[in-house]
């Protein structure tokens, strides 16, 4: 039987990773050729380890996790804030070009969506799951065209997504990729009622001296700044506890030898003019890479990398680690490990909507400058945002720009921004000093505003249309398109094919009472086989399941 046109393009374009997954069961075993990778990722948090150079963190099982890998000082995530940092992240697309921008999608007013990217597009665990890897999540997805939450789908990028560590429910011998999302740091852990229960159920919470913290200059220094961030402080060591539980556990099911391990976090801290900002102090993570001594091929003396790092290369880094081709449609390259790539002259990063405050902001920085064109300007920084004014923190600091008692450096994040920002950050990293009106600095404004533009050039913006007009786009009369359910056919070779309706629809297959799995390659059916298959596209309903009684 010859095969239809939208047939034969789905077979066409999954054929690579067949091929992949073939060679890697004809040639050897998954565990000899193929390394685990378990990416740890914290909510909300600078580079407040002790191994960074952080001497008030307590932070030891990063420290030592640090000292037998790689820190890499100069990651930036592409948003200061959650949603719009991990839909990046999971894409290896900026938020701007999907549609996934906003924070969040689903706390837009005026429309119900969720982002939809290109259908082409695939998160990489996704691509890892093609070709032959068992793919989990802990705790959280949050990337726009899902909920915040676990099973909230696409059902294609993981074969487990829960509360609990799955590795064990993988076949034997094949290769894992885990994701988890540890909360202890996240903004909201800094909330009055959270730190009164935490404080109850560990007895050594406090642990950090307020008078040893670092207020930044924008900050005013008093006793509720300082306690703020010693608690964050605080929650970062109960975070550096779970870190070490994760990591004894994978020791004991000895899988420590064969796991590559990324820690990082999803933006910079969960402080006010931090959080959500595109300042270093919203946008630059730490990063950790350990490699098994099998796996390594590198100077084992270097400790630190000081390369531009952007969080789109975390995907094809894990992605070239584990031998496996980088799609195209990614804008994110193999930074990681791989000296011989070329680096990065620049990171991007973009703020948009904030709940109901409207923003739109892009930026551009070197290792030297950061420059911010606010396209909305004339705005303050600082907005009532009802979530975040439940910190102390940002009440304090509400209270004193009332009353008049901010200096200039502490009262700029509530005044009015200038269409263009610039700063020296070698000179200035707290970025506190406007350098973009200045005489001296016109070459360098020119140039940081020449590499912001050649970025967009070539970047799709989505939100040079209203986010309505995009909304409307994606959920056509507020409504979640659902993705049409696939049909099959059976070969010569008693090989079931499943067909999507829509060029590059992802397809699961479960067969008798086995787990659903990613459909990449026809499949042998008996007689008795009972086959249940569904499509999804990112950001619409998942569709129905056809049943297939053979």
């Amino acid at each position: 039987m010859r095969i239809k046109n939208k047939e034969l393009t789905f077979l066409m374009t999954h054929a690579r990773f067949a091929f992949l997954a073939l060679l890697m069961i004809t040639n050897c075993s998954f565990a000899s050729m193929k390394p685990n990778f378990l990416l740890i990722m914290a909510e909300d948090m600078s580079s407040r380890v002790g191994a960074f150079g952080d001497s008030v963190a307590n932070t030891p099982h990063l420290d030592a996790l640090a000292q037998k890998g790689i820190m890499y000082t100069n990651v930036f995530t592409t948003a200061g804030v959650c949603s719009p940092s991990r839909a990046a992240h999971i894409l290896s697309k900026h938020q701007i070009s999907t549609g996934s921008q906003h924070m969040r999608t689903k706390a837009f007013k005026e429309s119900k969506y969720r982002s939809v990217p290109q259908n082409h597009i695939k998160a990489y665990p996704e691509v890892l799951r093609a070709n032959g890897y068992f793919t989990f999540v802990v705790n959280k997805l949050d990337y726009q065209f899902s909920d915040v939450f676990v099973k909230s789908g696409p059902f294609s990028i993981w074969d487990h997504e829960g509360s609990e560590i799955a590795w064990n429910k993988r076949d034997p011998g094949q290769p894992f990729f885990g994701f988890i999302t540890f909360y202890e740091t996240h903004e909201s852990k800094l909330f009055p009622n959270y730190i009164k229960r935490v404080k109850t159920k560990f007895e050594n919470y406090l642990k950090t001296n307020p008078n040893q913290v670092v207020v930044p200059p924008y900050y005013p220094d008093n006793a509720v700044i300082r306690n703020d961030i010693a608690n964050h402080y605080n929650n970062i060591s109960l975070m550096d506890g779970l870190v070490g539980d994760l990591l004894k556990r994978l020791e004991s099911d000895g899988l420590a030898n064969n796991t590559i391990i990324i820690w990082t976090t999803d933006h910079g801290d969960g402080l006010p003019r931090g959080k959500r900002e595109l300042y270093d102090s919203g946008i630059k993570v730490p990063l950790i890479l350990y490699v098994p001594e099998k796996y390594q091929n590198f100077d084992k003396t270097i400790k630190f990398d000081n390369r531009l790092i952007s969080f789109l290369d975390i995907g094809p880094s894990i992605l070239e680690l584990a031998g496996i081709p980088i799609p195209s449609y990614m804008d994110g390259s193999p930074q990681l490990y791989n000296k011989n790539v070329k680096h990065r002259k620049f990171i991007y990063a973009s703020k948009d909507r904030l709940d109901e405050f409207e923003f739109r902001e892009r930026a551009v920085r070197d290792s030297r400058f950061k420059y911010i064109k606010n396209y909305m300007p004339n705005r303050p920084g600082a907005t009532h945002l009802a979530y975040r004014d439940q910190m102390l923190l940002m009440q304090s600091l509400w209270e004193n720009h009332e009353a008049g008692k901010l200096n200039e450096i502490q009262s700029r994040w509530f005044d009015e921004r200038p269409e263009h920002e610039l700063y020296d950050i070698e000179n200035d990293p707290y970025e506190t000093k406007n350098l973009a009106y200045v005489n001296d600095y016109k070459e360098q404004l020119a140039r940081m505003t020449a590499a912001l533009s050649e970025w967009l050039s070539t970047t799709a913006d989505m939100s040079d249309e209203p986010e309505i007009q995009m909304a409307r786009k994606f959920w056509p009369n507020q409504k979640q398109p659902v993705t049409d359910m696939p049909t099959f056919r059976i070969n010569n070779d008693k090989e079931l094919i499943l067909i999507p309706n829509h060029e590059f629809d992802s397809l699961g297959y479960k067969l008798n009472d086995d787990r659903w799995k990613l459909y990449i390659k026809p499949f042998k059916v008996s007689e008795n086989d009972k086959v249940r298959a569904k499509a999804v596209r990112y950001g619409w309903a998942e569709s129905n399941i056809l049943e297939i009684n053979n």
